[in-house]
């Protein structure tokens, strides 16, 4: 790599963000850094897979960009949070992230002939802060794969900080803040991890002014017809009362409204938890026919009711080991593993449930995985107790007791995205025609609802928030329904590292239907 003089990287043309496509590899950029920060390893933080950017141009348009791990440190001491610079050579790539901190259609990433250059404070006025109004915030509802946005408001309530433990077993909490624009429009705002430490150390001081929340790469989440905003695990950033034009701007009109500027911050209940019966009956995503998933066009968030006919699994693969700090697959080496994922390096890796079914409503069938908690649910054990069970049986096939699953109706809740239409668009194996891969989540940095699976089949009330990973038992609705947790559709879930969009059918699978 190299870093270019400032006189010599402006003599190119310098190009917008907006224009940014896949056409050239010699983009010349003048941006400023919004936002810099690292993807560590969650075993070991000093672990820095690569730095991560946003970008931002004179004209206010923005771009992520990505620094691989071996070019870190040629540019870790130049590149600084709110600096400008010249930017010229990257790699063009589609911005296919699960978690986007722009909306542009492509991201950069550095590679050998990356040039970077500091540019003076004064080139162009760098705003860190893209505001997104409220109430157009609101009116995002139900669409899907939003990216992160910037939003200013003041704090007029408080819920008290939740204990929750995230997918992945760890401990954190969560707290809920509700903010008010000048216009008193109002949301909910709900920050994990280490963020909840600073609203408590911050919430604990005297109140002599009102407490303006300023939010950096926050993400909209939808619920029942309604719209909130959380952050995102790395990328996101709040900030109380800082001294900004911005904030002194907000105070000096919240001034002006005489008693709003003075009014406590009050405490409120914690809101119940809903039910899948009341997203139905609130018509928040509509129920489809597994015909009109596969011929969707656009992206959308639906409901299906399927039957289980197949379980497409043989004796062993039904199962696999996977790391005690993250849900990933591992290679067991003599009961130690090493995990690719994190870093981990650990003893007598424990067993997770990958059980590929076949599902049908009448108008087609669609193949599903359903991972390891929503299995241990349906199963009532776990998946290494299932494999100490099925050892006594004399089969070359899957547990008898998988048999059980074959003709309960479920319904599902499908995230069909952006990938799932191209790989519908481009044609499927014969022997899966109707196969259907449905990207997965990731601990805190999920972005999509996923899939939900409710069982039609049996009587149980109790549901798991797959939102926040906390389970907690729902009240009894009268209705049917058992299990409102979040499953993976496809080989893209969190749980599998290396797997692919394509199923074939297992010999010793057993199918209901043909």
């Amino acid at each position: 790599m190299s870093m270019s003089q400032h006189r010599g990287s402006m003599n190119q043309i310098v190009d917008r963000v907006a224009d940014i496509n896949p056409t050239k590899l010699g983009w010349n950029l003048v941006v400023g850094v919004v936002r810099l920060y690292e993807l560590c390893s969650q075993s070991n933080p000093a672990d820095v897979y690569s730095l991560e950017m946003v970008l931002q141009d004179e004209q206010g348009d923005r771009i992520h960009c990505s620094i691989p791990k071996a070019n870190i440190v040629v540019f870790k001491t130049l590149i600084r949070e709110n600096g400008i610079y010249s930017m010229r050579n990257f790699i063009v790539k589609g911005n296919n992230n699960f978690v986007k901190t722009t909306g542009h259609k492509y991201k950069l990433n550095f590679y050998l002939k990356t040039c970077v250059s500091r540019l003076p404070s004064d080139t162009f006025h760098l705003n860190p802060f893209s505001y997104v109004p409220l109430p157009e915030i609101e009116a995002m509802v139900g669409m899907n794969r939003i990216h992160l946005l910037d939003f200013i408001g003041q704090v007029v309530g408080k819920e008290n900080a939740q204990d929750m433990v995230t997918k992945s077993g760890q401990q954190s909490k969560c707290i809920a803040l509700y903010l008010e624009d000048l216009e008193q429009n109002r949301m909910k705002c709900t920050l994990y991890g280490e963020s909840v430490e600073k609203v408590i150390s911050f919430m604990d001081k005297p109140e002599n002014e009102p407490v303006i929340l300023v939010a950096q790469l926050f993400k909209p989440h939808f619920y029942l017809n309604e719209v909130s905003v959380q952050n995102s695990l790395y990328a996101s950033r709040v900030f109380f009362n800082p001294d900004i034009p911005d904030v002194i701007s907000f105070k000096n009109s919240l001034m002006k409204q005489g008693e709003r500027a003075s009014q406590p911050i009050s405490h409120i209940d914690r809101q119940p938890q809903y039910s899948v019966s009341h997203e139905l009956s609130a018509g928040a995503f509509p129920v489809k026919t597994i015909e009109e998933i596969l011929n969707m066009t656009t992206e959308t968030l639906c409901w299906v009711v399927g039957t289980i006919v197949s379980i497409e699994v043989g004796a062993t693969d039904w199962f696999y080991a996977s790391c005690k700090t993250c849900p990933r697959k591992v290679k067991e080496n003599k009961d130690r593993y090493f995990c690719e994922y994190c870093g981990k390096v650990g003893f007598n890796p424990p067993l997770r449930y990958r059980l590929n079914v076949v599902i049908t409503d009448g108008t087609g069938c669609v193949n599903v995985i359903i991972w390891n908690q929503e299995a241990k649910l349906i199963m009532g054990k776990p998946a290494s107790d299932m494999r100490d069970l099925s050892k006594s049986e004399s089969t070359n096939s899957y547990p008898k007791a998988f048999d059980s699953l074959l003709e309960m109706k479920f319904l599902f809740k499908i995230s069909v995205g952006k990938k799932n239409i191209s790989t519908l668009d481009q044609g499927a194996d014969p022997s899966v025609s109707n196969l259907l891969a449905i990207s997965g989540q990731t601990d805190n940095e999920s972005d999509g609802i996923g899939v939900a699976v409710v069982s039609l089949s049996k009587d149980s009330v109790m549901e798991s928030n797959s939102d926040i990973g906390l389970e907690t038992p729902a009240k009894s609705t009268g209705v049917e329904f058992v299990s409102n947790s979040t499953i993976m559709v496809g080989m893209d879930s969190p749980d599998m590292q290396g797997s692919s969009n394509k199923t074939t059918r297992r010999g010793a699978g057993k199918r209901k239907i043909e």
